[in-house]
């Protein structure tokens, strides 16, 4: 048991710290290779959401569930508040962790009552929101963005791709971060203080509102956790409230479609697809696990960011930029040949239009949410 758990925090942390290879995929990889504990798989999924930051702050590499926090982790690295971001990740999931355990009764009573309409009614009325709270003509501009991403997404899922994801995030959310940095002057990435500048009550509550989140985003299968944090994103109003939104939306997420998947046998998660149903007589077991995991990952996670900043730090900024945005062509070509590439350009384009139309890139999350209201 012991060594299960380890070997996923160890796999959680190799797919965490990695720009563009996602948890999933080595959950897949390993599954081919007969490793499929369920125990595992867990302790690997729940390490992930910990340390994505790594990828997603220093490099600009995201995911999907933490593809909106890109830009604001960014910022943030630029100023020298690499650590300090690094420190709200993991502290946002650990609360997330704590937060859920007493939602969890609530949420296992409400997991039955789902019914699909509901969703797609409710990412209907988030996305109208979403275009209406552009100011004047970028309204226009909003929709412009939001059906071109959408498109993109329609077309895409209907492609025999292996990571459509993989190509479609880091297009929209990576690639123009990296490629917009490259015209600017090399910043210190170095680190002033990883001191968390935002009160406890503060912290506490945007934590709990994206655990609250996370639950929604696990029961609604139309609603993701990438909307979630998008929802989270109208109650914040600085870089670091939203990033406490954004993290802990990503952990509670998954405990949550875990959970799912042991009562209901429904798939909320890449990485749940591999496991198998093990009954909701086991939940009490893997809410002890995850608040192991998530111990273990506090103790080494802030020196392990710390050490590897220390190395990216030593490269020049836009050989650093220019080096990741290499690789992830290269990944994208490794996964899905010259229709990935040709997907992660397309989503590139749109993700640069968005940021030349002066309108938030969060309306590129049309990519999910048209596909999903038309059905």
């Amino acid at each position: 048991m012991l060594r299960e758990m380890l070997a996923g925090i160890l796999g959680g942390t190799l797919s965490g710290i990695s720009p563009g290879i996602h948890v999933n995929t080595l959950a897949a990889f390993l599954s081919k290779t007969g490793v499929a504990d369920n125990l595992l798989l867990f302790s690997m999924g729940l390490t992930h959401t910990f340390l994505d930051v790594v990828p997603s702050a220093f490099f600009g590499v995201p995911d999907e569930g933490t593809s909106l926090g890109v830009l604001p982790a960014h910022r943030l690295v630029l100023q020298g508040r690499a650590m300090e971001v690094v420190r709200i990740a993991l502290w946002a999931s650990f609360l997330a962790v704590i937060i859920v355990i007493p939602l969890m009764p609530l949420y296992i009573s409400l997991v039955h009552l789902y019914r699909p309409t509901f969703g797609r009614i409710f990412v209907l009325f988030l996305a109208t929101f979403l275009i209406l709270t552009e100011s004047g003509w970028r309204k226009s501009f909003a929709l412009i963005v939001f059906l071109l991403s959408g498109i993109l997404g329609i077309l895409t899922f209907r492609l025999s791709l292996r990571q459509p994801y993989y190509h479609l995030f880091t297009g929209l959310f990576g690639l123009p971060v990296l490629i917009e940095a490259l015209r600017s002057k090399n910043p210190p990435m170095e680190t002033k203080s990883s001191e968390i500048e935002m009160s406890g009550e503060r912290f506490i509550g945007f934590s709990l509102l994206g655990t609250l989140l996370g639950m929604i985003a696990s029961l609604v299968p139309a609603f993701t956790a990438s909307q979630a944090a998008l929802l989270g994103s109208f109650f914040s109003r600085d870089e670091r409230s939203f990033l406490t939104v954004v993290f802990s939306v990503n952990t509670s997420n998954f405990l949550f479609s875990f959970a799912n998947f042991l009562a209901t046998g429904r798939v909320r998660n890449g990485i749940v697809a591999l496991m198998t149903p093990a009954g909701s007589g086991a939940l009490t077991f893997y809410l002890l696990a995850a608040l192991f995991i998530s111990m273990v990952v506090l103790i080494y996670g802030e020196t392990l960011a710390g050490l590897i900043l220390r190395v990216v730090s030593r490269v020049p900024y836009r050989m650093l930029n220019l080096a990741v945005i290499l690789f992830l062509f290269d990944l994208s070509y490794l996964f899905d040949g010259p229709l990935g590439v040709l997907v992660l350009i397309g989503a590139s384009m749109i993700g640069l239009l968005a940021s030349n139309l002066g309108v938030k890139r969060t309306n590129c999350m049309g990519v999910l949410m048209l596909p999903i209201i038309i059905g």
